[in-house]
């Protein structure tokens, strides 16, 4: 039996003398494999980037929101504070009212927070520092409102005419307020989607007096870690549904529990099962264009058997046995399913290395993908040179002489 190695240099003889039937048999590989390693190398950069942007926005906190007015007051603001796990809590009152400032009037959304709110949240501030509890007529606002909403720039120190609507009153509240601090930064992030440079807010308690609102529309909870934030969400709305009249055999159906709860750990997983979904379809389109690299393999392969039949039967009249013709023609589709799978990933990496430029994410390489992508062309290039290569071992060399 022959060598592997003169099986390869046979091989790699017979792929230089028709280059362009070799190219054109390896195309369809390297547009497959391409694909494959692009999607692989791009959805592995999107999970790096959104699991970044959940550390820096706040990975540990839970939110806890209303789902009707008058449900959360103080007494359940200390169920969530004093949950085990828990380590800080803000509360979140909102409402739609007009801002003036240097004589220009804007409906915006104006929120009441406390100041551990940047805190859970890890929102940046852009300049200026963030209002205590124990301030009142004080606000910041988001870096967007602050230089574009308005003709002229909100800065620091600057005062602007707040005007809410109070419930209880039926009558508009006007009060003003001095900026102490810029919210926001010039990155946006792809999982806040910038909301904190659109954010005016004010303490917790003014806002409450200038609505008359005495109940809270949110609340927000920092957690130990990210670890355990499931366990303590789910203390967290255990607690509250018994405080709230719902019993415990209703927990799991959210119809009649009247809040909802969410933290950053489900966000995450939700975007990791879409870009899983993302990258299955993508590979999928990725495996019919292999599908079609193999189809065209084995077409050339059997063309190349049919136009060498003469030396096919020359190597057999020579003394090579079907095993060796056979290998002969099994290692070169391999070579070209190597070549095409190195190309492709090669292609394939530079493909996600701008698309990744492109939107701003840091390249992150799954090299299993990649080790799986050439694996695959070598397989693609196995069994679609299996066929020709039998028909070619099984061949008469009296017959192929003949034929010629």
């Amino acid at each position: 039996m022959i060598s592997l190695s003169y099986c390869f240099k046979m091989a790699i003889a017979s792929l230089k003398s028709a280059k362009l039937r070799s190219g054109l048999t390896a195309l369809g590989i390297i547009i497959g494999i391409a694909a494959v390693i692009a999607t692989f190398t791009l959805g592995s950069s999107f999970t790096g980037y959104f699991t970044e942007q959940l550390d820096t926005q706040g990975s540990n906190y839970v939110l806890v929101g209303a789902s009707k007015s008058n449900l959360f007051y103080d007494s359940q603001l200390d169920i969530v504070r004093n949950t085990p796990g828990v380590t800080g809590v803000a509360t979140e009152v909102s409402q739609t009212g007009v801002v003036t400032f240097a004589n220009e009037a804007k409906n915006l959304t104006i929120l009441g927070t406390q100041e551990d709110m940047i805190e859970i949240l890890s929102i940046p501030m852009y300049d200026g520092q963030m209002y205590t509890d124990k301030d009142s007529y004080v606000a910041v606002v988001g870096k967007n409102i602050s230089q574009e909403e308005f003709k002229k720039e909100i800065g620091l120190r600057s005062t602007i005419e707040i005007t809410l609507y109070n419930s209880k009153t039926k009558e508009n509240v006007t009060e003003m307020f001095k900026v102490v601090g810029i919210l926001g930064s010039d990155e946006t992030s792809l999982v806040t989607g910038g909301s904190e440079n659109t954010l005016i807010a004010i303490p917790t308690h003014i806002m409450q007096e200038m609505t008359g609102k005495d109940y809270y529309d949110n609340i927000y909870a920092m957690t130990d870690s990210r670890d355990d934030i499931n366990e303590t969400t789910d203390e967290i709305e255990r607690r509250l549904a018994r405080n709230l009249g719902v019993s415990e055999r209703d927990l799991d159906d959210e119809e009649k529990i009247p809040f909802m709860t969410t933290n950053q750990a489900e966000i995450l997983d939700q975007i990791g099962t879409l870009t899983s979904t993302l990258q299955m379809f993508l590979i999928a389109i990725g495996g019919i264009s292999l599908v079609v690299g193999a189809v065209g393999i084995m077409n050339i392969m059997i063309v190349t058997v049919t136009e060498r039949t003469r030396e096919i039967g020359t190597l057999k009249a020579l003394g090579y046995s079907s095993k060796d013709v056979l290998l002969l023609f099994v290692v070169e589709s391999i070579i070209i399913s190597i070549i095409g799978g190195i190309i492709g990933t090669i292609l394939g990496l530079a493909i996600a290395y701008i698309g990744a430029s492109m939107l701003g994410l840091s390249m992150s390489v799954p090299y299993s993908g990649v080790l799986v992508g050439i694996g695959l062309s070598v397989a693609v290039g196995v069994l679609a040179g299996a066929q020709p290569s039998y028909r070619a071992a099984k061949m008469n060399p009296v017959e192929a002489l003949r034929d010629v």
